[in-house]
């Protein structure tokens, strides 16, 4: 008999793998993914396959007996009740390597656009079809400006070299990391704070946890130059959504680039896409041709790992495997 799969947001996001899938396991689809529907269809699953967009949570986990694997289409599993899977011997494995420069290519392009205003500039051309030097065109340039990393994973590593690239000096806050990271790229490990009043452009690149839930708030964002960026393509909830909203009215910092919200999707009428300050995308900095097709490889192994009995890479709950012995 077949192992069954669930996938709990739009079937779009393993296309590519999806005869592979059905070759090897019955897969199914949720209706939604409000946590009534996934209660009843989990029921006997035995792997679910999950995307930033729905929450497995413990009531999930409680009525999945025969559940053995979470496996998140992605990186953050903020959207996964790890207290809950390890209690009940799930476990729940990310994809964190598929698209670390993908990101920090799209945070690039953020923070290159603010610079130069691309944006209002491309918006006033289409309207009068040319423009003359003036203040309000004048852009910045990122050779020789100071670049504050918050988060020195995969893709804040990423983000660093090319910011070497561009000429730029670059802060790291990472408690987590050891200062041995930076020894590839000329990089100084500083307190948040020293790298908030320093930077020219702060970019986000920690993992949402209880501890960054809301690390960037009105304090924080009043310590940045009034001349300053701040990007963020990892998670909305990092940054509080009030604070960001009075800073780029206020104009307490220059402007913002963001990928990710506190709330998604963003509704018709958000206060945030009538300003002209920052500039919006819907949580795609990962969704290009190359890391689409290399998530959806990294998926399809991460299942055929377990179903080959194996220890599956990016286990992000490694005491499951404690409490079966089997590590």
């Amino acid at each position: 008999m077949k192992p069954k799969i669930l996938i709990t947001d739009n079937e779009v996001y393993v296309e590519n793998i999806i005869d592979e899938l059905n070759s090897i396991a019955d897969v199914i689809k949720s209706e939604n993914n409000n946590e009534e529907t996934l209660v009843k269809v989990s029921e006997d699953v035995d792997f679910i396959i999950v995307s930033c967009f729905t929450r497995i949570t413990d009531r999930v986990f409680e009525n999945a007996k025969k559940l053995k694997a979470v496996l998140k289409f992605g990186v953050g599993v903020d959207n996964i009740d790890l207290e809950a899977a390890t209690g009940k011997g799930v476990l729940v494995v990310n994809c964190p390597e598929y698209g670390s420069d993908t990101i920090a290519e799209h945070a690039f392009a953020l923070m290159i656009c603010l610079a130069k205003k691309l944006l209002q500039i491309d918006k006033i051309m289409r309207k009068k079809a040319w423009l003359w030097p003036s203040p309000e065109f004048m852009g910045t340039d990122l050779v020789g400006k100071t670049i504050g990393l918050i988060g020195l994973g995969n893709i804040g590593l990423a983000m660093a070299h090319k910011a070497e690239g561009f000429g730029m000096k670059i802060l790291v806050y990472d408690p987590y990391v050891s200062a041995d990271l930076a020894t590839n790229f000329h990089a100084e490990f500083v307190s948040l704070d020293t790298l908030l009043r320093t930077s020219d452009v702060v970019s986000i690149h920690c993992v949402l946890t209880p501890e960054t839930d809301k690390l960037i708030c009105a304090n924080e964002l009043k310590k940045m130059k009034k001349t300053a960026f701040i990007i963020d393509v990892s998670r909305g909830a990092i940054i509080d959504e009030n604070a960001i909203l009075t800073a780029l009215q206020e104009k307490w910092i220059a402007g913002a680039g963001l990928d990710v919200f506190a709330h998604e999707p963003l509704i018709p009428g958000h206060p945030i896409l009538d300003m002209d300050n920052v500039i919006l995308t819907p949580h795609l900095a990962w969704y290009t041709k190359e890391a689409y097709e290399r998530l959806q490889r990294e998926t399809l192994q991460r299942i055929l790992e377990l179903l080959e009995g194996k220890i599956p890479r990016n286990i992000k709950n490694p005491e499951v495997l404690r409490k079966e012995g089997a590590s």
